[in-house]
Parts: C-alpha cells; structure tokens; sequence
C-alpha cells in the first residue's frame, strides 16, 4: 500500500538548493545534445521542452510520459550505473543537487554536468529556465512558465485550514510517518490555496513526527499523498488507521494519488487541483 522508502526516494531527489551554470550550446559541432537525467522531474521537464529525443538515459523511477518506457535505465539517486552511463556516451546529465556524488564521478568522465534546483516552485521556475536554455528551448520554456504559472495563480479556497501533509508511513499504522513542511513545493501549493501547514515550523523540509506531535498540533485535514493509483480497498484502509489510532478528534482524511504527487516538474498543476479539491471537500465537511 505505502513505499516510505520509495517516498522518500523521490523526495530526495527532487531536494535542492544548488545550480550549476552551462552555456546556451548544442552537442559536439552543433548536433543534438545526448542528455541523461535520473530525476523523474528533470525527465518530464524536458519531455515537456520538447527535448525527449535528446534522452539518450533515464532513472529507473522515470514513468511519465508513456514514450519515456523506451529509454534505456541508468539506475536511480542511490544506485546510478555509471558504466551504463558512460556507454550511452551523453554529451550532458541533467542533475540535482541531491545527485552530487554522480555529478563528480561524471565530471571526472568529461561529461557536462548541470545541476538544477527543484524543491520550492520558486526553484522550479529556475529549473525550467536553466534547463531550456541550456538545450536551446529557450522559447518552449517561456511558454513552459507561463502555463505553470497560469495553473498555480493562487486560490484562497481553504483559508486558514490547517494541514498536514503526509508524504509517507508504515503500512497499517500511524508510525514512521514523514511530513512536508516550509520550504518545499507542497508547503507553497497549500499556501497558495490558502490553508495552513501546522509544521510549516519545523527546521527539516521533510520531517519524521510521532502521532503525539501530530494530536497536539491538531491538524483539522490531513492529506495523504501516494504516489501511484490506489483501489478502493487501499484508499478506505488509509483512511481507517486514522480512524483507529487517531486519540480525540479525528482529522478529515484525504488521498491524493498519482505518479505525479510527489515530484516538482511540470505536473504541479493536477497536483493543486487535487489538493484544492480535496481542501474544499473537507472544509464542506466540517
């Protein structure tokens, strides 16, 4: 039902603070570039460039767009094959700067390393703009922008709402649960909607907290995010461990599901529909 580790994977991936800087250029004598990125948000930013000819690898996480099933695999943040990687012969990896070690090991190989930022949608915006110009989709990724802007124009539909966001837990029980707080994408699509994150205070972007902690912020939603569909049975059992572990009130429980829920690239704006849906649904509720 749950895949913390596999959560947390994506998450970690998708982690950044650093960029790292590239000329505006082509490939070799002004041929197509031959690009491998291992984070699925890099991958479907560049798909949505216009760029996934120019992918000559990707992680083994990557699942979106269909036509990425094609690519060869390269392996993942914790285990990237770097001989794989240098049999593909790339020109540039695309990284984050959770990818550093892979970052030296390529470099050490002569391949161009850029690294982009994807943590908040203020990185994102960065993200884009460094990776289309680097490409030479500089006019794609204008246009790239201005759609994500257009679907994140923030919506005040849960107003003062508090929140919780879960990113993953033990199956089953309330234990081991990891959250999203300040300084991340999830922390700034809720805002924009409006409602309150109640560990928008914590010193960690992705906390481990206890159902202690969380009974004594009392959160009046709590949102489960999983990153891949879920049955019925999966949804209503989800929502049953808060219901029999929860002690006092029992918070509105939501699920929010899909590859896409947990990676910053293009496909944050599903993502904020589903969440603002899912805000209006339990503030009806209470």
């Amino acid at each position: 039902m749950m895949a913390t580790a596999r959560t947390l994977t994506v998450l970690a991936v998708g982690s950044s603070l650093l960029l790292g800087c590239g000329e505006p250029m082509r490939g070799p004598e002004g041929s197509a570039l031959r690009i491998v990125a291992v984070a699925p948000s890099i991958v479907e930013i560049l798909y949505e460039l216009g760029q996934g000819d120019d992918l000559v690898g990707v992680g083994d996480h990557c699942e979106w767009p269909p036509e990425v099933a094609t690519k060869p695999r390269v392996g993942g943040l914790l285990d990237p094959r770097l001989e794989r990687i240098a049999v593909l012969e790339p020109d540039l990896a695309i990284l984050l700067p959770s990818e550093q070690a892979l970052a030296g090991s390529l470099a050490s190989l002569g391949i161009e390393v850029l690294i982009a930022p994807a943590e908040t949608i203020e990185d994102i915006e960065v993200a884009i703009t460094t990776i289309a110009e680097r490409t030479g989709a500089g006019t794609a990724g204008e246009r790239m922008l201005e759609e994500l802007r257009r679907s994140l124009t923030p919506k005040p539909v849960a107003e003062g709402l508090e929140v919780l966001l879960v990113v993953g837990r033990q199956a089953g029980r309330l234990t081991e649960i990891y959250a999203a707080a300040e300084g991340t994408f999830l922390n700034d699509l809720v805002s924009r909607l409006g409602a309150v994150n109640v560990l928008a205070d914590s010193r960690l972007r992705y906390p481990r907290v206890g159902l202690e902690e969380i009974v004594a912020r009392s959160p009046k939603v709590v949102v489960e995010l999983q990153p891949q569909i879920l049955g019925e049975k999966a949804r209503q059992e989800l929502v049953a461990d808060w219901r029999r572990d929860m002690p006092g009130p029992v918070p509105c429980v939501m699920v929010v599901e899909g590859s896409h829920v947990l990676l910053p690239g293009p496909r944050l704006g599903m993502l904020y529909r589903q969440l603002g849906e899912a805000l209006v649904a339990c503030g009806e509720v209470g």
